[in-house]
């Protein structure tokens, strides 16, 4: 592809340039003078406005990791994961384009506006009419599972190219390894519309998982996670299931729009690129300067992690919202499911993030240690009334009809303090 720099911006603000280097396989970005004077530090512990090396204009090197692609980690957040990325690969082929000539500034390009997040790219591939249209759910769910299993003859073929077209607007840019789309839902008649660009005044955005209509079900599970946590004090997106053609799917509301005003967002990968255990959260949140209350709830949400059995907690489970004040704030929990694989081994099961040093067999007595040296008030308290909510996970899980089997299958594995 061509574009080998790209027009950052945030908010009708030009917030800088990221270009690609060839020979090193990383991309460089420097801020645009003028953004520097607006006062809204992005990238905070990465890459500060406030730093000598951004008032001397000097080019911020990505990140050569695997994670980050070679973006700064600032940047890496707006690139998808595994369901994003598989779309993006099969537009490729449409477009009879080498994926070995791509380099992670030309996806950007191609996401555009479309990216979770404030942060917008340009040049930027336009995918024809950008405004909301009606979605067939169950139309994209079944071309979603084809796109995932890469069955390149039914993605190329003509009839289906107004299809492809929208699945690629609506699911191009979310995290994550499951099928997913981009809607907005009407609250009052249930209608869900693509939710990429701006959304008519009585819809609110939402993200889709769509479950694969497997034995496993996906979608309840994470919905009945969804229940426990807010049991639990957790605060998170207001979530539903919706059924189509017989399928039920999770959504939730998105923390990254206010209507149609976009809410930039740091994962804890791009605030702290180091990061590795959920120490190094806590220490996010203090170096933010956040309040209290984001400290209190962000232990709530280790507790359950490792109460319920949450093992994919890794970094980018967890994020910052900054508001165009230019105020950071803790975002609300999201990606609470079982995620214990219990056809693997325990050593396949281990935490991402590690707690007080371990990532597997965590006790009362770890919690607690991280609850003391963070200043965490009625830590003892907090860890019981966790723990008394994910009790319930039977009743919420005989109420969605889960199998009587899988419902022990998933007790036994929780963590009894």
């Amino acid at each position: 592809m061509e574009s080998n720099v790209v027009k950052v911006r945030l908010w009708n603000l030009d917030a800088g340039y990221l270009s690609w280097d060839q020979n090193a396989h990383v991309a460089n970005f420097e801020y645009d003078p003028e953004f520097l004077k607006q006062n809204l530090d992005i990238a905070p512990l990465t890459m500060s406005i406030h730093s000598p090396r951004s008032q001397r204009q000097i080019p911020w090197p990505g990140n050569s990791d695997r994670l980050y692609q070679g973006l700064p980690s600032m940047i890496a957040d707006s690139l998808p994961d595994k369901w994003g990325n598989s779309l993006f690969n099969a537009w490729l082929r449409d477009n009879q384009l080498s994926q070995k000539k791509v380099t992670p500034v030309d996806h950007l390009s191609f996401i555009g506006n479309r990216a979770m997040g404030a942060l917008t790219y340009e040049p930027a591939h336009k995918l024809g009419d950008q405004k909301a249209f009606s979605v067939d759910v169950q139309r994209l769910y079944e071309f979603a599972r084809q796109v995932l299993n890469e069955r390149e003859t039914t993605i190329l073929n003509q009839e289906n190219s107004v299809l492809w077209q929208d699945l690629v607007k609506i699911s191009s840019s979310p995290g994550g390894k499951r099928p997913k789309a981009i809607v907005a839902l009407n609250k009052d008649t249930g209608k869900i519309i693509s939710g990429q660009g701006k959304i008519p005044e009585d819809y609110q955005h939402f993200i889709l998982k769509y479950d694969d209509n497997s034995a496993y079900p996906f979608g309840k599970l994470e919905y009945i996670y969804y229940r426990m946590a807010l049991d639990a004090g957790i605060k998170m997106m207001p979530s539903q299931l919706k059924t189509f053609g017989n399928i039920t799917h999770f959504l939730t509301r998105r923390f990254d729009r206010v209507h149609n005003e976009r809410i930039h967002i740091q994962t804890l990968a791009a605030m702290d690129p180091n990061s590795n255990s959920y120490e190094d959260i806590f220490s996010v949140i203090r170096k933010l300067k956040l309040p209290y209350e984001d400290l209190e709830q962000q232990y709530i949400r280790m507790v359950f992690n490792v109460l319920a059995r949450n093992v994919d907690d890794h970094s980018k489970n967890f994020a910052f919202c900054m508001h165009q004040d230019g105020s950071w704030k803790l975002s609300p929990a999201y990606d609470l499911t079982f995620s214990v694989d219990l056809a693997a081994p325990a050593y396949a099961n281990r935490h991402s993030l590690s707690v007080n040093g371990k990532y597997e067999q965590i006790t009362r007595e770890d919690l607690e240690i991280i609850g003391q040296n963070n200043d965490i008030q009625n830590y003892k308290s907090l860890i019981d009334k966790v723990a008394n909510a994910i009790s319930g996970f039977g009743t919420y899980a005989r109420e969605e009809k889960l199998n009587a089997g899988l419902i022990d299958d998933i007790r036994k594995e929780f963590i009894e303090i």
